[in-house]
């Protein structure tokens, strides 16, 4: 009889082997998405940003033109993480 022994893979994901980027979450960006109901949207980034922060995922954070026309990160994202530096580009162009 053969018996299996479950052990993890090496190819899981840890906070040592990649990073979470949350790219333009802001009104504007949201504003223009018709795939998803703007709530749920912003629910779910707030989940996933909490997901990160609990299991210690590096994590960068992007605006465009937040001061001119997007608008700033939302704020359920920025209480998550409120010690780093939202990186706020001028074009759309991640």
């Amino acid at each position: 009889m053969i018996k299996a022994t479950p052990a993890p893979g090496n190819t899981l994901l840890s906070p040592d082997n990649h990073v979470l980027m949350m790219i333009d979450h802001q009104s504007q960006m949201a504003f223009a998405a018709k795939s998803i109901d703007p709530v749920m949207l912003r629910n779910n980034t707030a989940l996933v940003a909490h997901a990160s922060a609990i299991f210690k995922i590096p994590t960068v954070l992007t605006t465009v033109a937040d001061k001119s026309f997007s608008g700033p990160m939302f704020d359920e994202i920025k209480e998550v993480y409120p010690d780093v530096e939202v990186i706020d580009r001028t074009t759309v162009n991640a």
